[in-house]
Parts: C-alpha cells; sequence; structure tokens
C-alpha cells in the first residue's frame, strides 16, 4: 500500500518543508529589509532637502558683480 502513495507522500513532505523554511526566511529578512528601505529613504530625502536649500540660498544670494 505504501508503494502507491509512499513516494506522493514524501514529495509532499519535502515541499512542505521547503515552503516552511522559505516562509521562516521571509519573516526573517523582511523586517530588515524594509528597515534598509526605511533609512535609504530618509536619507535620500534629506539629500534632496540639502540640495533644495542649497538652490534656494543661491537664488536669494545677492549678485556680486558689483564693482
Amino acid at each position: 500500500m505504501w508503494e502507491y502513495f509512499g513516494p506522493d507522500f514524501a514529495f509532499d513532505v519535502v515541499k512542505g518543508f521547503v515552503a516552511g523554511v522559505a516562509s521562516m526566511a521571509f519573516q526573517v529578512v523582511a523586517p530588515r529589509a524594509f528597515h534598509a528601505a526605511k533609512r535609504f529613504r530618509a536619507h535620500w530625502v534629506a539629500r534632496k532637502d540639502a540640495r533644495q536649500a542649497a538652490r534656494q540660498a543661491r537664488r536669494n544670494a545677492p549678485a556680486n558683480d558689483e564693482p
């Protein structure tokens, strides 16, 4: 009787094991990836704000072309 459904059962067990390991790995990696993306975005926004402030300062600076 095992010879009929044994291979299918073993295949299903291996599939379940692989899926479980993948799920656990995703649960470990996802928060770290989210945190890294959050840090990258914060860094990018800070640089963008600094560039905009520098442009604004250049626009508002008096021209020094007077003799």
